[in-house]
């Protein structure tokens, strides 16, 4: 993620790639984390965030990465429930702010976090390219591919046509949801009920037997839901051993790995992440391998470049099951770059790393979190290539913290991780 060009780092969590506009509360949360945007920063690039940015993390974020905090624009987007992040921009009346911007930084770049529609016509308005399209611009088969591969039908048909093993299921209008859940039980012990377009775990319902019997799993939907009446996905509940991932970045030639880890979840919602992937047999480290390239070739014979990721399970059977494909920049995308920035400055060649998501029995305001870290000898010290980074900005409670940690292999991650567990007072 090197660049030279100053980088227009638009961090459009309101689009309608990952979940429908209309469930505004779940893209509002999600929109939280936009400051993390600014590990991919350098000096003269600009931010464009749904929500403002705190002094305290841009400084500690800036003194990490060796970029001066100021030397970053932050240009903040009221949001506007239900429209793309694009409209809010004009709402806002920041096109001209945004201009000024661009033309004081030559050969801007416009990088969005979710290549859309909105996000295209933005880049065109403002005459700049997106990255990592050329002067030829994105065209409309790579929108398509992207769209339809954020979403679970689109996904099961590509992934069936370029062989991977799927969890037996089927497709269905909403209409047909019901009795198509009462057929797989009639197989399965367990499915899993998934809206098309969704992600982290939004909307997902794991249904019994039994729930099914008292109607108890249709009551409370989220609202907004994409496909309430569209399509939606019903499968097999399988005995799952592991969630593992592989991201790579589709590219012209051949698709490019970046790397792989585990997923760490709780009721079917992302939590975190363990990198690099460990302890799994050759032939399903095989297959993810494949299954990863393969579709990065599909995406590329679409017109699409870019990173992209792909989610399995390991069930207990031992065979690797694909569950779906993120065309986009994911939970991991950016924790990644931020690794291997301040890795490759502290001498590293291949860190391990994780991320998750934890509440603390104690509220703590940023520069306080700081303070308690490097007290404790667990603040990120490139001397010793190791230690915790709070990578997201100060949640608004206090309590629900997102870190990284980084060390020479997972063993040692995992001792950084569980002395920052006590220092923190995190809850499991």
């Amino acid at each position: 993620m090197e660049h030279r060009e100053p980088w227009i780092i638009y961090a459009n969590f309101q689009s309608e790639v990952a979940v429908d506009l209309a469930s505004h509360e779940v893209l509002e949360q999600w929109a939280a984390q936009a400051p993390r945007k600014i590990w991919l920063a350098r000096p003269s690039d600009v931010l464009v965030s749904p929500v403002p940015l705190s002094r305290d993390f841009r400084r500690y974020a800036g003194e990490l990465l060796g970029v001066p905090y100021d030397s970053v624009a932050v240009v903040t987007v009221p949001a506007t429930p239900g429209v793309p992040m694009a409209e809010a921009v004009r709402r806002a009346g920041l096109m001209d702010e945004l201009r000024a911007l661009i033309a004081g930084r030559e050969g801007a770049k416009l990088l969005p976090t979710a290549l859309d529609v909105p996000s295209v016509a933005l880049a065109a308005e403002l005459e700049v390219p997106v990255v990592p399209y050329g002067p030829g611009g994105v065209g409309t088969s790579a929108l398509d591919v992207t769209s339809r591969l954020n979403t679970k039908s689109g996904f099961r048909a590509v992934a069936r046509d370029l062989g991977m093993r799927l969890p037996p299921g089927q497709v269905c209008r909403r209409d047909r949801l019901t009795r198509t859940v009462a057929e797989l039980l009639a197989r399965y012990e367990r499915v899993v009920v998934k809206p098309d377009r969704s992600a982290g775990g939004h909307g997902v319902r794991f249904v019994s037997r039994t729930e099914h019997a008292d109607a108890s799993w249709e009551r409370d939907w989220p609202a907004g839901l994409v496909g309430a009446d569209g399509d939606w996905v019903v499968e097999q509940c399988l005995d799952v051993a592991r969630s593992v991932s592989v991201q790579l970045e589709a590219c012209r030639s051949r698709p490019r790995p970046m790397f792989s880890g585990e997923m760490r979840t709780s009721g079917g919602s992302f939590t975190g992440y363990v990198s690099p992937l460990e302890d799994m047999a050759e032939d399903s480290a095989k297959e993810l391998e494949q299954w990863g390239m393969a579709l990065g070739r599909y995406l590329a014979r679409q017109g699409y470049a870019g990173p992209y990721g792909l989610d399995t399970v390991l069930a207990s059977d031992g065979r690797l099951y694909a569950t779906e494909s993120n065309v986009r920049r994911t939970a991991t995308t950016t924790p990644h770059v931020m690794v291997g920035r301040l890795g490759r400055a502290a001498g590293l060649r291949s860190p391990a790393w994780l991320i998750a998501n934890r509440r603390s029995r104690a509220a703590y305001r940023f520069a306080d979190a700081v303070k308690l870290l490097r007290a404790a000898g667990l603040g990120w010290n490139p001397a010793r290539g190791e230690g915790v980074i709070l990578y997201a900005d100060a949640p608004a409670d206090g309590v629900s913290w997102r870190y990284a940690v980084i060390g020479a292999d997972p063993a040692r991650t995992a001792e950084i991780e569980a002395r920052l567990t006590r220092e923190m007072g995190l809850l499991p």
